[in-house]
């Protein structure tokens, strides 16, 4: 099984690693509120058009269907939308709606073919209007569920995963939280050298392409159609979690670098092209050493190539030194250093 194992940064309080992510926080703090805002409109019109199925219904007449042109910032980017008014009265009161659906997320109604929505809908046309009992003015001719909130929310997908990976970057930062992978096999630790996360592997398939899929459901005009965008987010379901297993399962075979086993308490280098299999006992564990040495702050631009290698007492009682991982990730040589610390039960330093 696939591990993460979490590392403690015990060098900087919890107060400099805040005051550090200040500006961090206030930019994302902004994207939230730029995010949410949307997500909240979404939200709200899914659970209006849910409570419309409720709605009763009056008498009233169709007084405007059209379709309008919107210029966009080209002057060939031209697009059209239905225009629809109509008219109905409760209790006496007369009033003018301009709704196809509950869901629309704007007065005008827009949809991909606005020729079928104005032959639907023609001026004079008796028409049955729902209106919202506590509010009557609130109204729409429809409360069928359409595919725009899901287009919707496709559209809306990669800004609340940079949300939600921001967010939860920045509680790791502040708490003093570094990754090192790790997979466990029984008793045994095995040390990786790979970064690539299957969730984050997943979580960023599903941004790329939610991102890829809503200009091609602009371009063909799918938003409301209902059961191509349920395939869309099948498509996007299965692709992304196509690509966590297949990291995952490319984890799972990759070989250790290092194997630290809990029963034996024995740290083990398997064989390589370059090198022989090598074990010692923790018990006979002194230290471990960076070379060359580790600064306070690693430089995470550095292209020099770091090792770190156990200090150990051999068979001869001579002080010996093997050297177990090399990398130019220094943050890896250092987190590498302080697990294994703490595995052996050596002092960190």
């Amino acid at each position: 099984m696939f591990v993460r194992i979490r590392r403690p940064l015990d060098s900087v309080s919890r107060f400099e690693r805040l005051i550090g992510c200040l500006p961090a926080a206030i930019g994302l703090l902004l994207w939230s509120l730029m995010v949410l805002w949307p997500d909240g409109i979404l939200i709200h019109c899914v659970l209006k058009n849910v409570r419309a199925q409720w709605f009763p219904t009056v008498p009233g007449e169709v007084i405007l269907a059209k379709a309008e042109t919107e210029t966009g910032l080209a002057n060939d980017d031209d697009s059209f939308h239905a225009a629809i008014r109509f008219r109905y009265s409760v209790n006496g009161q007369e009033f003018t709606g301009d709704r196809l659906s509950f869901l629309n997320l704007r007065d005008s109604i827009r949809s991909s073919n606005t020729q079928v929505v104005s032959a639907r809908y023609p001026i004079g046309q008796r028409v049955e209007v729902i209106y919202n009992p506590v509010h009557p003015s609130d109204s729409a001719l429809e409360r069928s569920f359409t595919g725009t909130p899901l287009a919707f929310a496709i559209f809306l997908m990669p800004f609340n995963l940079v949300m939600l990976c921001g967010w939860g970057w920045l509680v790791m930062r502040v708490n003093g939280v570094r990754s090192l992978p790790l997979r466990r096999e029984g008793t045994r630790w095995s040390l990786l050298e790979t970064k690539g996360e299957p969730a984050v592997v997943g979580l960023c398939a599903a941004g790329v392409l939610s991102f890829a899929s809503t200009f091609v459901i602009g371009i063909y005009g799918w938003s409301d159609d209902l059961v191509v965008m349920l395939e869309t987010w099948a498509i996007l379901f299965a692709l992304s979690g196509l690509a966590y297993w297949h990291t995952r399962s490319l984890v799972l075979r990759e070989p250790a670098l290092l194997i630290l086993d809990d029963a034996t308490g024995a740290v083990t280098c398997p064989k390589t092209s370059t090198s022989a299999d090598f074990s010692v006992d923790r018990l006979r564990l002194l230290g471990l050493e960076v070379d060359p040495p580790s600064p306070s702050y690693p430089d995470p631009e550095s292209t020099k190539t770091h090792s770190l290698a156990l200090a150990f007492v051999g068979d001869d009682g001579q002080r010996k030194r093997h050297v177990i991982l090399t990398s130019q990730d220094e943050n890896q040589i250092v987190e590498a250093r302080e697990w294994i610390q703490e595995w052996a039960g050596l002092c960190v330093e």
